[in-house]
């Protein structure tokens, strides 16, 4: 079956909602296939150390999923520790007025204002440098799947089209 470019695109933003509907990592209606999944990966790495799974249909593998962690942190680092000093900083001296200056839109505010500072050498009112040892912590999970793997693995259980759009052209 051949489709118009509108229709492909209707198609393809179907799929695409329905798909994201099980899969994103933070849904909108609580927990989805992929928290669940998520949730399970942190219980095996908690209990066994593994921090990826081959994903296999019909004994194809077809991709992994796989933890992922934040860097472990140790030193010290600027933190806010009160707004309103912070604040009166910035607007009342010539040091806080050039922080200002390089903050640009769609930065969190507190983490711009900070890195700004440092990158001054200033430690504005308001701010302190506190400790900071924080180990790896898990962050999320990566999830890899190569469409072609998944329709040759489906190929008798799919139907053609559904095939082809995961990239094998028509299967029989």
């Amino acid at each position: 079956m051949q489709f118009t470019e509108m229709q492909e695109l209707a198609l393809w933003k179907a799929i695409a909602d329905a798909a994201n509907e099980r899969i994103t990592t933070r849904p909108k209606g609580g927990a989805n296939l992929r928290t669940e999944i998520d949730d399970s990966m942190i219980a095996l790495y908690e209990t066994t150390g593994a921090d990826r799974v081959k994903l296999k249909l019909h004994e194809q593998e077809v991709g992994t999923l796989s933890l992922t962690f934040t860097k472990p942190k140790q030193g010290v680092e600027m933190r806010v520790t009160d707004t309103k000093k912070l604040v009166e900083w910035l607007r009342t001296t010539d040091e806080g007025a050039d922080v200002l200056s390089t903050i640009i839109c769609g930065i969190k505010l507190q983490e711009a204002i900070v890195n700004a500072a440092t990158d001054y050498g200033f430690l504005p009112d308001g701010c302190a440098m506190v400790e900071v040892n924080e180990p790896k912590h898990y962050k999320g999970t990566m999830l890899k799947v190569d469409g072609l793997k998944v329709a040759r693995a489906m190929a008798g259980e799919l139907p053609s089209a559904v095939a082809g759009l995961l990239g094998m052209g028509e299967v029989e």
